[in-house]
């Protein structure tokens, strides 16, 4: 009894003392609604060690199906070259008779199952997952008490980003992204109307965009208030910290938003170092994407850099880094959409990315009814069928002081409306191509197509290159196959015999084990 007694006192100190050390590591974490401080937040470790996440853009607009997720802004427009208002008022009705909102009872969503579409991510091997929110329609996929459009309350009648969340809580090496879009809500729908929409007489007094009732959905200068929409949005991004945990918000296009106060910088300041906060206080290590650093959102400082498929980025960069795309455009279902790129492409951009520091963020487009296209299930098991035999040269990751080798270039400099660009674009990568990744003093080595004749040579890897301390290679396996590699090692390159039989359909991780401690230097200018 005394032992019990004496352990229990015991375990009551150890805990007290715990949770010490705990309130004082909250304390000495928290954040101020400043930038310099919420810029203090580093990258998590689990979200460089991730490499790969799948969310989705799906809502309103992918019941009528046609130009994209910017159905609503287009189709009050004539002079819109995807022909949205031409294809609004041939299928529907003119826009008096029916208009945005008549889409919602038709957005019931039959055969959205949670589930299927989280067992889908996890099956590509994503390591994070979950959905965009809310689009810059400003229709809520959350059961919230700041806007009566949202979910619950009409369409599906389903806390559709609770089911989500409820689903990669299942995954336990899987985190939960939430993506925020309805910063740019504000004016939204007028935006391709005749002056920006800025001129109220364009606007036909019997569409529903003039309508008063319906000004906390169409948002608009002049009518609506500004600072209800600005606590508003703080409301809504509080209210998804509170309710759903999730460990990822990304953000887009922030920066002409808060310039006309809606919201206001001071209230995204407010928002991100409150996430920060509350996820600290849970012991919750989380993350803020900066889209387009410094000209779309944040400061260039603050959070994560990411880049909309490599968008305005250079292709040699230090630290590490994001890039969001869809697996196929437009960036929501459109009918009859077409797919022109396959699973190769995906995992090639993989691999690129994660050999350079960056980190994939794939979006799926589900359709109006809540399925997802036969097409994506393809590509996403096809990404998946790779991740479960090549993951290890993929997760958990870091840079080796080069990234890889080969003739191929992904990226070119266009022009796009008067300025000069950097453009990305993985599709003609081959097996002369290889990029390199480590981890726990082993060396990988990817190349993106089997080798002519079976024969890899990898010029970086010569035997004048400081591979490790000891200068050597014990041992090169080929991830996928037991069967036993020979290669040999002089001035102009390592060269790796590939097995007879070629396997597998994309790219090949070479894994090479090496005498000593592996080199790993800084990447830099040089040496990118």
């Amino acid at each position: 009894m005394k032992k019990t007694c004496l352990s229990s006192y015991l375990s009551l100190v150890l805990a007290a003392g715990a949770f010490s050390q705990s309130a004082q590591a909250i304390e000495q974490h928290k954040f101020e609604a400043d930038w310099d401080s919420i810029a203090t937040k580093q990258i998590p470790e689990w979200l460089i060690d991730a490499k790969f996440g799948v969310y989705t853009h799906w809502g309103i607009f992918s019941v009528p199906a046609h130009g994209g997720p910017d159905y609503l802004r287009q189709m009050y427009s004539p002079e819109n070259k995807k022909g949205v208002n031409a294809y609004h008022t041939k299928k529907y009705g003119s826009l008096e008779d029916f208009g945005y909102t008549d889409f919602i009872p038709q957005f019931t969503a039959p055969k959205f199952n949670a589930s299927e579409w989280v067992g889908l991510m996890n099956e590509a091997g994503a390591k994070f997952g979950g959905i965009s929110l809310v689009h810059h329609d400003g229709f809520l996929l959350w059961d919230s008490k700041y806007s009566r459009w949202n979910a619950k309350n009409m369409g599906p009648k389903k806390d559709i980003y609770g089911e989500i969340s409820a689903e990669v809580a299942k995954y336990p090496d899987m985190k939960l992204v939430a993506t925020f879009h309805h910063g740019r809500t504000f004016n939204y729908a007028y935006g391709e109307l005749p002056g920006k929409g800025k001129d109220a007489s364009k606007i036909n007094k019997n569409w529903e965009l003039s309508d008063p009732e319906l000004g906390d959905f169409f948002w608009k200068t002049g009518r609506d208030s500004p600072e209800k929409f600005n606590s508003d949005w703080y409301g809504k991004i509080t209210e998804v910290v509170d309710n759903y945990k999730p460990d990822f918000i990304w953000f887009d296009g922030l920066t002409t938003s808060m310039k006309g106060g809606h919201p206001t910088e001071q209230t995204v300041k407010d928002a991100i170092s409150y996430f920060y906060n509350e996820s600290t206080a849970r012991g919750q290590d989380v993350v803020v994407a900066n889209k387009l650093a410094a000209n779309f959102n944040f400061p260039e400082h603050v959070g994560l850099k990411s880049y909309e498929n490599g968008r305005d980025m250079p292709e040699h960069q230090k630290g590490y880094w994001l890039a969001d795309r869809a697996i196929g455009y437009p960036w929501s279902w459109v009918n009859n959409k077409k797919y022109r790129d396959g699973p190769n492409y995906q995992v090639d951009s993989i691999i690129d990315f994660t050999s350079r520091g960056g980190i994939m963020f794939l979006s799926l487009t589900p359709k109006g009814d809540g399925s997802i296209a036969d097409a994506e299930i393809a590509i996403m098991k096809g990404i998946g069928r790779w991740m479960k035999v090549n993951g290890e040269s993929i997760y958990g990751t870091r840079r080796f002081s080069v990234f890889g080798e080969g003739p191929t270039k992904v990226t070119r400099n266009v022009k796009i409306k008067g300025k000069m660009k950097v453009k990305w674009d993985h599709r003609k990568l081959g097996a002369e191509d290889i990029r390199f990744t480590q981890k726990d003093n082993m060396l990988y080595a990817i190349a993106l197509g089997w080798p002519k004749n079976g024969k890899l040579t990898i010029n970086t890897l010569d035997s004048n290159y400081a591979i490790s301390s000891k200068g050597k290679i014990d041992n090169i396996s080929l991830l996928g196959s037991d069967e036993k590699l020979t290669w040999t090692r002089d001035e102009k390159g390592l060269h790796v015999q590939f097995p007879k039989e070629q396997f597998g359909e994309f790219a090949y991780a070479l894994k090479i084990d090496v005498a000593g401690d592996l080199i790993v230097t800084e990447p830099d200018a040089a040496n990118l």
